[in-house]
């Protein structure tokens, strides 16, 4: 019996509502990040809210699973290197930016973010937050974008 017609015949009983929720929970949007293919904006360094330096660009940071390669923007020059990812462990490395002159304040925090992905060892994502992790210190967060909801995902 297709759920449709499942939803249908127990109309009017108390389980009809029961029986719409769940044949639509399947549609719901996943609201969990991955470490790779997800483009991530710091919000925290060493426990501090960082906010986008005045006149700079956000600080960015994307890795591609198949070539194992990340990008990004350090608020200042575009970042790129390589990472290798065993489970939740993670080493970054080679980093190299280019080479642009930026005020000092956003190359004081490129400065942090750069030693700071040359210390992380690990990471953990929780629903849209990924954590870069030394040991079993949190050395910073980032957020992923909202993903767009699903059509169909509301019960009907």
């Amino acid at each position: 019996m297709t759920p449709f017609l499942f939803r249908r015949a127990l109309c009017g009983t108390v389980l009809c509502s029961v029986v719409t929720v769940a044949a639509a929970a399947d549609k719901l949007p996943d609201l969990n990040a991955t470490l790779a293919g997800t483009r991530w904006t710091l919000q925290t360094l060493g426990g501090v809210t960082q906010a986008q330096v005045a006149g700079g660009t956000p600080v960015q940071l994307k890795l591609d699973a198949a070539s194992q390669r990340l990008s990004g923007h350090t608020g200042c020059n575009r970042l790129m290197g390589r990472f290798v990812q065993r489970g939740t462990l993670l080493t970054l490395s080679p980093l190299g930016t280019t080479r642009m002159a930026c005020a000092e304040s956003a190359m004081l925090q490129e400065q942090a973010v750069l030693k700071m992905l040359g210390e992380v060892d690990g990471y953990r994502v929780e629903n849209r937050t990924l954590s870069l992790l030394q040991g079993e210190v949190v050395r910073a967060t980032w957020s992923a974008p909202a993903k767009p909801a699903v059509a169909g995902a509301s019960a009907p």
